[in-house]
C-alpha cells in the first residue's frame, strides 16, 4: 500500500509538472504574439493601449513590445488620466535580460545615457516589457491609458532642449574636464581627488556662463552626467563633447554622443578619417592647443599629424586658457592665433574659439583662471545645442580672452557680421564698424589679412554705453578677410573677432 501511495504521488508530481510547463507555454506564447503584435513598421512607433479600473489597484500589469536589431535609443511616454482624476499610474522597463528602470511617464534610455531612475546601456533586441504600476486607483474611477514609444536607429537626441528662444550673443566656454578623466579638486579632507562633475557645473554657473561644453578625453560617460544635471541647470546650456586624445594632438568634438575612434595613425584610420567620423554624426570638429610643446610633460598636446586636411576643421582653439598656477607650462598670449592665421591665409574658414581648458573645478577663479576664462561668445538663433553650434559653424564668434566679464567688441561690414562673406569688386568702399565699450589704455585694431591698417581713425560715435570706429576700406577686387582685434597696452589681446571675408569665392 505504502508503495502505491509513493507510485501516484510520483505520478501526479510529474503531471503537475507537465501541467505547470504547458501552463508557462501557454503564457509564454501569450506573451510572445502580443509582442509580435507590437512591432513597429519602418519609422513607426509603437503604441500601447490599457484600461484603468479600481480593481487593478496595486497591480503591475507587463505589456511586452518588441525591438528590433540596430536601435541606439529609446524614448518612452506614459499618457495616463494622472492623480487628480483618480488614477496615479507608473511604467517600470524591463529589456530582455534585466530590469532598467522605474519612476517617469516620460523618459529616454540610450547605450550611453538615460533619464534619471533608468539605467543607459544596450539596446538589447528582443522582447522587452513594460511593467505599468497601477500605483493608486480611486474607487469607482475608470479610465484609459496609452503608451508611445519611439524607437531610433539614432544615438543622438532628435529634439534638444531649448534654454532661451531669443536670438542674441550667449557666453560660454568650449573645453572643460571632469574626474571622470584627468580634473582634481580638494576632497572634503584636502586630498587631489578626481572631480566629480557637479563641482565644474557649479564653477561654470558662478561665472554665468549661458553655455558650457563638457569635454572629457575619449570617453562617453559624461553624457549621462549631463543628461540628469541638464534638468537642475534651467539656466546654462550643457553641450555634449568630448577631447579627441590622439597620440599626436588633440581635437575637441561638439554636437554627438556617437563613438569616436581616438586610435588615429599616419595611415590607416587617420585625423582625416577622424574628422569625417565626427562629420558624420553632424559634429563639429576643433583642434585643441596645436601650439604646445611636444615633449614628455604633455605628449602628444601639441598637433602633430602630418597629413592633416585642415579643410575639414570646423573651428581652431585660438585661446586656451589652460594654466594651473605653479604647473610646468603657461601659454604665451594669443597662443593659437598664428596657426589659425595660417589656415586663413590659404582660404580656409575655420572659426577661432577659446576654451578654458578647466581641470580644477573653479578652484583657482579667484586667481582669474580657470572655467570661462577664456570665453567664447557666439550669436545663435537661440540658446539651444543645435544653434549654438550653427553659430559656431557660420563663424558669428568673438573671444573675450579676460573671461565673461571681458570687454566685448563685434564687427559688422553693412548687415554682415563677423563669420559672413560679402562682395566687394575693385573700387568699391566698404565701411567697417567696430563696436566696444570704454576700453582706457587698450588698443583697438583692424586686421587686413593679419596685417593691421596703419591710418585707423579716432573713435567715434561714442556713447555711455558703447564705442564705434568706422573704417572706410577701398576694395581692389581681391580675397581678403577682415578681423578686429582689442589689445592691452602691452600688445596681449584682451578680444578677438572672427573675420568677414571679402571676395572669398574668387
Amino acid at each position: 500500500m505504502p508503495s502505491c501511495v509513493r507510485f501516484f504521488q510520483a505520478k501526479f508530481g510529474v503531471l503537475a509538472v507537465v501541467i505547470a510547463a504547458m501552463l508557462a507555454s501557454t503564457s509564454l506564447l501569450g506573451e510572445t504574439q502580443a509582442a509580435a503584435a507590437n512591432v513597429p513598421a519602418p519609422g513607426e512607433d509603437i503604441v500601447l493601449h490599457g484600461v484603468i479600473t479600481a480593481e487593478k489597484l496595486g497591480k503591475h500589469e507587463m505589456l511586452p513590445f518588441t525591438v528590433p536589431a540596430g536601435i541606439e535609443r529609446m524614448t518612452v511616454e506614459l499618457i495616463s488620466p494622472g492623480f487628480q482624476k483618480g488614477m496615479y499610474l507608473t511604467a517600470g522597463l524591463f529589456d530582455p535580460q534585466r530590469y532598467r528602470g522605474e519612476g517617469r511617464s516620460v523618459f529616454t534610455v540610450s547605450t550611453v545615457d538615460a533619464t534619471g531612475p533608468y539605467l543607459p546601456g544596450p539596446i538589447v533586441p528582443g522582447t522587452w516589457r513594460l511593467a505599468i504600476g497601477y500605483n493608486f486607483v480611486a474607487a469607482n474611477a475608470k479610465g484609459e491609458f496609452t503608451v508611445k514609444i519611439h524607437l531610433s536607429k539614432q544615438l543622438d537626441l532628435e529634439h534638444y532642449k531649448v534654454i532661451r528662444s531669443k536670438a542674441g550673443w550667449y557666453k560660454g566656454d568650449l573645453h572643460s574636464h571632469t574626474g571622470l578623466t584627468d580634473a582634481m579638486c580638494k576632497s572634503q579632507s584636502g586630498a587631489d581627488v578626481p572631480c566629480p562633475p557637479s563641482k565644474l557645473f557649479e564653477a561654470a554657473a558662478k561665472q554665468k556662463l549661458d553655455f558650457l561644453a563638457v569635454t572629457d578625453h575619449n570617453t562617453a560617460a559624461t553624457f549621462n552626467e549631463i543628461m540628469q544635471a541638464q534638468l537642475y541647470y534651467d539656466q546654462m546650456l550643457l553641450i555634449g563633447g568630448e577631447e579627441i586624445t590622439t597620440v599626436k594632438g588633440h581635437a575637441n568634438v561638439w554636437g554627438t554622443e556617437g563613438f569616436l575612434d581616438y586610435r588615429v595613425a599616419e595611415s590607416g584610420f587617420t585625423a582625416n578619417d577622424l574628422f569625417d567620423q565626427a562629420h558624420k554624426l553632424h559634429a563639429l570638429v576643433s583642434i585643441n592647443h596645436s601650439y604646445w610643446p611636444y615633449d614628455g610633460r604633455c605628449p602628444g598636446c601639441g598637433w602633430g599629424w602630418e597629413q592633416t586636411d585642415f579643410s575639414k576643421l570646423d573651428a581652431i582653439e585660438i585661446i586656451n586658457g589652460y594654466h594651473e598656477h605653479g604647473s610646468w607650462f603657461t601659454p604665451p598670449p594669443g597662443n593659437g592665433v598664428p596657426f589659425w592665421e595660417q589656415q586663413l591665409a590659404r582660404g580656409l574658414r575655420p572659426t577661432g574659439v577659446g576654451g578654458g581648458d578647466e581641470h580644477r573645478a573653479g578652484e583657482q577663479l579667484a586667481l582669474h583662471d580657470g572655467v570661462g576664462i577664456p570665453t567664447t561668445v557666439v550669436y545663435a538663433r537661440e540658446l539651444s545645442q543645435p544653434a549654438i553650434l550653427e553659430g559656431i559653424k557660420a563663424g558669428h564668434v568673438f573671444v573675450q580672452v579676460t573671461g565673461p566679464d571681458g570687454t566685448p567688441l563685434y564687427l559688422s561690414a553693412g548687415s554682415a557680421i563677423m563669420g559672413d562673406a560679402i562682395v566687394a569688386e575693385a573700387g568699391k568702399r566698404v565701411w567697417f564698424k567696430m563696436t566696444t565699450q570704454e576700453f582706457g589704455q587698450a588698443k583697438l585694431r583692424l586686421l587686413v589679412d593679419g596685417i593691421a591698417v596703419n591710418d585707423l581713425p579716432a573713435v567715434q560715435q561714442s556713447t555711455a554705453a558703447e564705442v564705434n570706429c568706422l573704417y572706410d576700406w577701398l576694395s581692389d577686387g581681391k580675397r581678403h578677410w577682415v578681423r578686429a582685434e582689442l589689445d592691452s597696452a602691452d600688445g596681449d589681446p584682451i578680444t578677438l573677432t572672427n573675420p568677414i571675408y571679402v571676395n572669398w569665392g574668387q
